[in-house]
């Protein structure tokens, strides 16, 4: 009997139970550096597909903070956006689009930036913690 041995059996089981539940789809990019056109002016800012997928979206935990800027309180909820694991290489400061979501319509077309995001050996899904673009 060997437990790594047991884990690497199950770990297909495990992934494809959490991909189970991966009921949205998203759009994850990594923004390029701005283009002006020359002849008009104008600023494109390009990015490069990273993955378009299933994905789920969740509460991180259920404790939020309430920090104070300036005269201004404003609420933070961590948040994580899900993917399949190894299905990208994902990085900091890459953008996810939310684009379907079966349980949730008022997700679709929010945005999220990745900050902090390490894989583990044993992923059962890319765990993206992310902060909403506003």
């Amino acid at each position: 009997m060997s437990l790594v041995r047991d884990i690497l059996a199950a770990l297909p089981i495990f992934r494809a139970e959490a991909e189970s539940l991966m009921l949205d789809a998203c759009t994850i990019t990594r923004p390029g550096e701005p283009v002006t056109d020359p002849d008009t002016g104008d600023v494109t800012n390009t990015a490069t597909p990273v993955y378009t997928g299933k994905c789920k979206v969740q509460s991180k935990d259920s404790a939020t903070s309430n920090p104070e800027a300036g005269e201004a309180t404003f609420t933070v909820v961590s948040r994580q956006v899900h993917i399949p694991a190894n299905s990208a290489d994902v990085q900091d400061g890459d953008v996810v689009t939310i684009t379907a979501s079966l349980l949730n319509a008022f997700t679709v077309g929010k945005q999220y930036r990745v900050s902090g995001f390490t894989p583990d050996t044993f992923d059962t899904a890319a765990r993206l913690p992310v902060k909403e673009i506003l």
